[in-house]
Parts: structure tokens; sequence; C-alpha cells
């Protein structure tokens, strides 16, 4: 008999990519790494909560937030000075399932 894994919990990380360079070049590039859950557009499950599923928001500064599964997301023409970057791990109903991680990069 194979024993089964119990269900991993939900985490995530978030990091900047090459961080000063980009900066110099009004740039941020934003990864996240996740595992306990398997990223789903919440709209094609409408938007329904699931265990082991869920979806990533990144907002910039006070900006809106941009709803998506893409663990990885490039900012162009940032303006000078200092930007902040939050992230959280969301589930189907757009509902956070952990706390939001927050970056933050300095253009010159």
């Amino acid at each position: 008999m194979i024993a089964t894994a119990a269900a991993a919990e939900p985490a995530f990380d978030a990091s900047l990519d090459n961080p000063e360079a980009k900066a110099k070049k009004a740039e941020a590039t934003v990864k996240i790494q996740v595992s306990g859950v398997q990223l789903v557009d919440p709209a094609s499950v409408q938007e329904k909560p699931k265990e082991g599923q869920g979806h990533l928001h990144y907002r910039v500064d006070d900006g809106p937030v941009i709803a998506t599964t893409a663990p990885k997301l490039s900012f162009h023409e940032l303006s000078p000075g200092e930007h902040r970057f939050e992230l959280t791990l969301a589930g189907n109903d757009h509902q956070p399932l952990l706390p939001s991680k927050t970056l933050r990069v300095t253009v010159p």
C-alpha cells in the first residue's frame, strides 16, 4: 500500500531580478516562487474558491492590482524615486491566502 502525502501548505516567496541594473534603466522584474498551490485563472473556475488553487496579485505603488498566473512580471518606464511592489498569493475569489510581501526598488 502506498501512503499519500498530505496536501502541501501554500507558500510563496518573491524577489527582484537584478534590481540595481534594472533600476538604472527605470525597470524592475519581480519573480515569485509558489508551492502548494496550482496557479489557475480565477475566471476559468467562475472565481469559486478551491483548496490548492490560486493566482498572483501584483500592485505597484498605489496602482491597480494585476491579477495573473504569471510568476514573473517586468515593469518599465518607472519614474525616478522609490517604488513599492505588493505581492499576494490569492485564492480564486481574490482573497489573500497568505500575508502579502512587499519589495522596494529605487530608480535614480
